[in-house]
Parts: C-alpha cells; structure tokens; sequence
C-alpha cells in the first residue's frame, strides 16, 4: 500500500512525476513530500478496490402499519394495477418536518388496498 504521509516529516505527500529511468524515460508518478528529499516512486498500479453495497429501497411506512392512523386522501389513491386506477380512498399516513421549520410537513401515505406509497408536500 503506498504511503499517505512522509515517514521522515509527516508532512502529506503530493503525487509527481519522477525522474525518468531507461526503462521509463519519460518518468514514473510518485509520491513526493514538499519539504524534504522523500520519494515514494510508483512502479505499479496502485488502488485500491472498495466493493460498495447497494442500498435496499426501505419501505416508507414499514411493514407494520397498525399502529399508524388511516385517513381518508382527498382525490383517492393514484395507484394502478394492471390498467385499472385504485378506488381507494383510505390511506395509511403520517408526517415529518423535511423542509424549514416555517413551511409545512411532509405527508407520507401508502394505500390500504393497493400498498401505493407516495408523499404530499
């Protein structure tokens, strides 16, 4: 692993070119410390490989929706299925501050017949 810090100095090491060599005469990268002679000349690749996790889509409302209040949605559920429009017109709710304090809350609803989620600003 190629160093972060001088191991003289601890100053942060920058990354430049190196004096060329006959194998590679236009010079190799490497790390230099700017207040002393260090060198730290990079003759292979170096990274390093961070496998990332995809993050699962959270269910807004949960699972577990019985202790949540329903509430009847002015203009029903906008959810489809199959071609046909929801006719529900009760949903699951509840409401979280996600703007400034002086503008109004969030609402999340999610459809008792259906299970569309979608929110109201």
């Amino acid at each position: 692993m190629a160093p972060t810090f001088c191991p003289y100095c601890q100053n942060s090491l920058t990354i430049a070119r190196a004096a060329g060599t006959a194998e590679h005469p236009e010079g190799l990268n490497a790390f230099t410390c700017r207040t002393c002679p260090y060198q730290f000349v990079m003759d292979r690749s170096y990274y390093e490989k961070t496998p990332m996790k995809k993050k699962e889509k959270d269910d807004i409302l949960g699972e577990e929706q019985s202790d949540l209040p329903v509430n009847e949605v002015p203009g029903g559920c906008p959810g489809e299925k199959d071609g046909v429009k929801c006719d529900s017109k009760k949903a699951y709710f509840y409401q979280l501050q996600t703007r400034s304090a002086d503008e109004p809350p969030t609402s999340f609803f999610k459809c008792v017949k259906c299970a569309k989620q979608w929110r109201e600003y």
